[in-house]
Formats: C-alpha cells, structure tokens, sequence
C-alpha cells in the first residue's frame, strides 16, 4: 500500500487504455518526462551551440556597419548571406527541437508494438507486471491507473538476470513514494521466484538514458549500481545510456 488510495496489484487487460496513455504521459508530454529534460539539455549540446553560432554570425554579417565606396557594393550580397546563415542556425536549432519528441513518441509506439501488445500474455508468470492504481473518490470501481512497471523474466534466456522495464509514474503523483513502492513490489517478486525454484535469478537489470536523472536517484537510492554506460545514435538524436543492476544476493 502507498499513501493516498494508492494501492499496488497485478496489471488487468481493462488497465491498457490507461496504462498506454500513461506511457506518453511520463515519457513525452509531461513536465519532467525524458521529453521535457531531453528538449533542455540539448540546449547546451553541440548541435545547439552550431545553431547559436550561425544565428549570431548570421546577424553579424546582415546587420554589421557598412563603408563608403566599394564596399557599400557588398552590402546586398552581405545582407544576403547573413539571412542564410541565420536560416540555417534556426533551421537547425528547429530541427533538433523536433527531432527529440518524434524520437522518443516512436519509442512509445514501438513499446505499444512489442511487450505493450499484450501485456497480459508477455509479463505472464515467473513475469510479472504491476500497477499503482489510486481509488477515485475511495471506491475501488472507479480506479486511476497512476504508475506501473514491469519484470520481465525468461529464464530459458537466461536463468540469472530478469529485467526491470516501463517504470511510469503519473506527473501528479510523483514524490508521494508510488515509484519506490513499485519498484519494492517488483524486487520482492523477484525474490520470492528465488525462493519458490528461480535460485539462480541474481541480477535485476535496467537502462536508462540520461534524460531520467530522477529516475537514476531512485533506482541508486534503492541499491543499484551503474555497470556500464554508452552512447547511442548520432550527435543530432543520440543519448547516453546507463546499464543498471541490483544484485539480489547481498
């Protein structure tokens, strides 16, 4: 149980509608989703500051003092330049804008299109899928589905490590303790496989890309540690990524 009405269970089909709208909720149009963070750190990050530097070049070369003679013949093609070079700088500052939330709705869509199909059938047993679920008014026919997340374990895969995947918390109810609750009733499935003939599940494993700060605070708080980090696409649409594990031995 959690604060608030907020209980947590097992995910049921009639939770989709709401667990898909969630999904773009916390990654893309929420304040504080990968979206939102990603859109303000790129503002410092190399294609950005190529933007700044043609838009003020562009103005520089446009709108710079002017002499008499021969050079006032150059003032037109001056002109000229300086507006494409401020075209290109704001193109491609638009460009970079636009391209991280088409990137990261894909993501979404391509959840939807894999794991997220059919959740019931892909978390089936020794998986699991939980959600937060918070009680409207405190009856607990009319449910808000406020956060999930999910365990996904195949152990003719491989028997040591299962992985932790599609953690949301709805944007109104972050900081009440949902996320560490779910991730607390995920690690404590993970341990009764262990102890009902899943021994050799060791290893809890997530990623994050390091558009999820908040997230990497919970994950380090609750006992993981970063084991690895990489860069993923190019330098307009790439991020760092972070490999995350707990080891449910110690």
């Amino acid at each position: 149980m959690t604060s608030d009405n907020i209980y947590i269970r097992p995910y049921r089909p009639s939770d989709q509608p709401q667990v898909e709208k969630l999904l773009f909720e916390g990654f893309v149009t929420s304040k504080g989703s990968a979206n939102y963070v990603a859109r303000r750190r790129f503002l410092l990050k190399p294609p950005s500051l190529i933007a700044y530097f043609l838009i003020a070049l562009g103005v520089g070369v446009g709108l710079g003092p002017v002499g008499g003679g021969i050079r006032d013949a150059w003032v037109g093609p001056r002109r000229t330049l300086g507006t494409l070079l401020l075209t290109a700088g704001v193109s491609l500052f638009g460009a970079v804008q636009y391209s991280i939330p088409r990137a990261i709705s894909e993501y979404c869509r391509e959840a939807l299109a894999s794991d997220m199909r059919d959740i019931e059938s892909h978390y089936r047993a020794p998986s699991a899928f939980f959600v937060a679920a918070a009680r409207r008014g405190g009856v607990e026919e009319e449910e808000e589905v406020v956060g999930y997340v999910g365990l996904d374990y195949v152990p003719e895969k491989d028997p040591t490590r299962a992985e932790v995947r599609r953690m949301i918390v709805s944007a109104s109810y972050r900081r009440r303790g949902v996320a560490k609750t779910l991730i607390q009733a995920l690690v404590a499935q993970a341990q009764s496989l262990r102890s009902n003939g899943a021994d050799e599940l060791r290893f809890l494993d997530l990623w994050l890309t390091e558009f999820q700060p908040a997230a990497q605070r919970l994950y380090e708080g609750l006992g993981w540690r970063v084991v690895r980090t990489e860069r993923i696409g190019n330098a307009l649409r790439g991020a760092i990524t972070r490999h995350l594990r707990l080891d449910l031995c110690k």
